[in-house]
């Protein structure tokens, strides 16, 4: 058969539950992720044998994206990408193959 508890465990029972909700609760709060948006206002610059790009909003990362093309019309078309970098900070991504012009630059952006 079953006896009901002394109201002063069922006080110190409710107590307990109670700081471990409170705790769990706090746990959560602390834990919760920062929200994060992708960069924005980028500017791109060109110069010498890199292109480069700087973002200034946001919280992700970015990268320079480019397509270059050389001074010698029967050689291809070439790719170069920058480090990724954290809104604040610059990506560089440098010509390895000498003089060229830039076809087209773009910002490759994540959260």
């Amino acid at each position: 058969m079953f006896t009901k508890p002394p109201a002063s465990s069922r006080k110190r029972a409710v107590a307990g539950a109670m700081a471990v909700a409170a705790v769990t609760a706090g746990m959560l709060l602390a834990t919760t992720p920062v929200a994060q948006a992708a960069p924005g206002d980028c500017t791109t610059s060109s110069g010498g044998s890199s292109v480069s790009s700087l973002c200034t909003s946001g919280t992700g990362q970015h990268r320079i994206h480019a397509v270059l093309n050389p001074l010698d019309p029967r050689l291809p078309q070439r790719i170069i990408l920058g480090n990724w970098a954290p809104v604040g900070q610059v990506s560089v991504a440098s010509n390895p193959w000498g003089a060229g012009y830039v076809a087209s630059v773009w910002v490759d952006r994540i959260d």
